[in-house]
Formats: C-alpha cells, structure tokens, sequence
C-alpha cells in the first residue's frame, strides 16, 4: 500500500474507532480531513468524493487483511 493511502486509511480506522460525541471525534476528523486534503493538492485530477470513497475501500479490505490468521 502506498505510504499516502496507508496514512488515511489509518486516520480513517482511528476516526471509525473514535467515541461519538467526544472531543478526540472532532480532532480525528481534522486530521482526516486534512490529510484528504493534502493528497487533494498533490493530485489536482483527483475529486474529493472518488477519494473519500477508495479510501472507504482500501480500509476495508485493511480491515478484512488484519482479521486474517497466519496459515500454518
């Protein structure tokens, strides 16, 4: 996974994980946003929505990823 996907997944899992309602919510979705927005201006062709939604993506295949065992 490259190294700017792999930050926004991260960030996305972090604010997937954060409390509804408390104050590190609001913090993680700053720095979400802001890391949505970094890549945004490294990539002027990219649209926000196609990014938000292949970040969507990429965590869940992360997410099925980490649940797997070792095979042995």
């Amino acid at each position: 996974m490259k190294s700017e996907l792999e930050a926004l997944v991260l960030a996305f899992d972090a604010l997937q994980e954060g409390r509804p309602g408390s104050s590190d919510v609001d913090r993680l979705q700053e720095i979400y946003r802001s890391r949505l927005e970094d890549v945004l201006a490294r990539h002027p062709g990219v649209e926000y929505e196609r990014l938000k939604r292949a970040v969507e993506m990429a965590h869940a295949r992360w997410l099925k990823a980490q649940r797997k065992f070792p095979s042995v």
